[in-house]
């Protein structure tokens, strides 16, 4: 289906592709609204002390370099080739990038979308017809005091991402017995174990959950700041692996920065440190937590069953 200008786009989310779709929305002469529930790029916030593992000519497009100047004569972007925190990307690009004219006027920051339906359609009704097509979207929305809304769009774009909806660390992504009572507790990204969290691992005994490179990347920080607090442990969850260990290598991979993070990662769940313990083949059975010793109390579950205590947990899927 093409839609015509002038049309209303709504745009879920304020990260990178959220505001690259609604730039080129707006280059293209549809009004456009940015629904974001936190602040612009939240999500990648939340792991801005990562080095990111794409160049960062990878990470923008012409036309956003485009707007930025067009917005500020002396305004100088990072180079096509240098590998940026994310926080260093937000700083330098995507926060410029929100404030343009093309899009500053168009955020809705603080708003969260509660629900997009069709006002005169159900979700079950005239499915792959041209009348459900041609009807324009409802959509809910709801600011930061409660208060609640109607838009509408004829378009509605869901760039919010999987980052801030992580799976559960249960068996099959659902989750442990106990553990959505210790949501608020567990962590779900990809904390930054070597700097303003460190006091939170340093010389303490971690469960790291999944095999995919926001674990990697945790296991391998953690080792590091072994290096500095020799009393840090980690116990690595995942529930399967490869041959060459939990993190399949990509051949001749062109991201170095990725590479380099899977070797060290597999060179760790080799044996390679003596505070680094890797189990294969088990998952989280349940898990609950001792207000008087300040630990978490895990079942794991495997061809046998296991009982450990642990100061923290950091959980990227299973």
């Amino acid at each position: 289906m093409a839609v015509d200008t002038p049309a209303r786009v709504a745009i879920l989310g304020a990260g990178p592709i959220g505001l690259e779709a609604a730039l080129y929305a707006r280059f293209l002469g549809y009004d456009v609204d940015i629904y974001e529930r936190g602040n612009v790029a939240e999500n990648i916030l939340r792991w801005g002390h990562v080095r990111m593992f794409s160049p960062f000519g990878m990470n923008r497009s012409t036309l956003g370099l485009a707007a930025l100047r067009a917005q500020e004569e002396g305004y100088v972007p990072p180079g096509d080739d240098e590998f940026l925190t994310g926080l260093e990307y937000v700083d330098r690009y995507l926060l410029p990038l929100s404030q343009t004219d093309l899009l500053g006027d168009h955020l809705k920051l603080g708003i969260e979308v509660v629900s997009v339906g069709r006002p005169e359609l159900l979700k079950g009704e005239a499915i792959g017809t041209e009348d459900r097509a041609d009807s324009d979207f409802r959509i809910l929305y709801r600011d930061s005091a409660g208060a609640e809304f109607i838009g509408t769009a004829e378009v509605v774009i869901d760039t919010t991402g999987v980052f801030g909806n992580p799976n559960w660390a249960g068996e099959g992504g659902l989750p442990a017995v106990g553990e959505t009572a210790l949501r608020d507790q567990i962590e779900y990204g990809v904390p930054d174990v070597t700097g303003s969290a460190r006091s939170q691992y340093a010389d303490r005994k971690t469960l790291v959950i999944g095999a995919g490179y926001s674990a990697a990347t945790t296991v391998v920080a953690l080792a590091k700041l072994a290096e500095d607090a020799p009393n840090t442990r980690v116990t690595w969850l995942v529930r399967q692996v490869t041959e060459a260990g939990p993190i399949m290598p990509i051949p001749d991979d062109r991201l170095p920065e990725r590479a380099s993070v899977t070797a060290e990662a597999n060179r760790l769940a080799s044996g390679a440190s003596a505070n680094v313990s890797f189990k294969l083949g088990m998952s989280l059975a349940s898990v609950c937590y001792d207000e008087t010793t300040g630990k978490f109390q895990v079942e794991l579950a495997g061809e046998a069953k296991e009982r450990d205590e642990f100061d923290a947990i950091v959980a990227r899927g299973c």
